[in-house]
């Protein structure tokens, strides 16, 4: 890990409740999404199921639940000017994610790239349960978009989800071009990968492909493939659409597969202080598990 990653990291952690650093020194904590070949989530699988490698070497799984169970959420909205014609699809598709949450999930409402692009915000002031605050954040005007600071946004987010108990979830709704304004701190992708992996914080992204049409033809615009890397390393989810329409779907199906998920744990077999990879596999044959890939170990007795 780079030093300035690690020491951001440590900054952020230095927050965490006692709960949270004991089950992150003593046990190796994975959430885990299951699904078959037709993507429907699988929630009905046991321990004996799933194997678990750390750097390739299996693991005992010492902990195993499929519970239903509370998660902290900032969901974060690209609001600038490439995603500015979608505001009003993109309000009710984050609504239909809204009216899923379970009375103990917590939640706040970011946006960046409103306004020039010169600020990320985060709404209500705290964390909350109220879907009534939560859609009064949604339904404030905003203005013509700007700047787009794809990376600084997700970091604002770690930032908010530090003092957060349990599962901690980025869910970034945006085309995943990084184009902060100059006036805007700068933050490295491999620095902020860093940070949410130390962190142990989940990334969901709803990633649009920009479809640029023009004399001659249609051209479409991927989003920035670190997106897919931040999302697939921290073990969320990667969704990518070209067609507004498709976000509401996409947003159920993340709160779906957010109160569907494993909880696995194993004791890290060595306390170095460095990146392992780890994989989770499901035995069954035609089932696929997502997981986060990598963890840093704890040092020390």
């Amino acid at each position: 890990m780079r030093p300035l990653a690690l020491a951001i990291a440590l900054l952020t952690l230095a927050g965490v409740d006692a709960f949270q650093f004991r089950s992150s020194t003593d046990i190796v904590s994975i959430y885990t999404t299951v699904q078959d070949q037709a993507t429907r989530l699988v929630p009905d699988l046991t321990r004996d199921d799933f194997v678990i490698t750390d750097n390739g070497k299996d693991q005992p799984i010492t902990f195993f639940s499929n519970e239903i169970t509370p998660f902290s959420v900032v969901v974060m909205l690209d609001r600038s000017g490439s995603m500015f014609e979608h505001q009003y699809t993109i309000r009710d598709a984050v609504m239909a994610f809204v009216v899923r949450l379970l009375p103990d999930d917590q939640a706040q409402i970011g946006s960046f790239g409103d306004n020039a692009g010169n600020t990320v915000t985060l709404g209500p002031p705290a964390f909350t349960s109220n879907k009534d605050d939560l859609v009064r954040v949604l339904q404030a005007p905003i203005g013509p978009g700007g700047n787009s600071p794809v990376w600084l946004a997700i970091n604002h987010s770690v930032t908010a989800l530090t003092e957060q108990v349990g599962r901690r979830i980025v869910l970034i709704f945006s085309d995943g071009r990084n184009e902060p304004a100059p006036s805007q701190i700068a933050v490295n992708v491999r620095d902020l990968m860093d940070r949410v992996r130390l962190a142990n914080v989940m990334v969901y992204a709803l990633a649009f492909a920009d479809v640029q049409r023009r004399a001659g033809g249609v051209k479409i615009v991927p989003p920035d493939p670190q997106l897919r890397r931040l999302a697939d390393d921290s073990g969320g989810g990667y969704f990518e659409v070209s067609s507004a329409d498709r976000l509401g779907p996409l947003f159920t199906r993340v709160a779906e597969e957010l109160h569907r998920q494993y909880v696995l744990g194993f004791p890290p077999p060595l306390r170095d202080g460095k990146v392992h990879q780890i994989a989770v596999k499901v035995k069954r044959p035609g089932m696929t598990a997502r997981a986060r890939q990598t963890y840093v170990a704890p040092t020390g007795r």
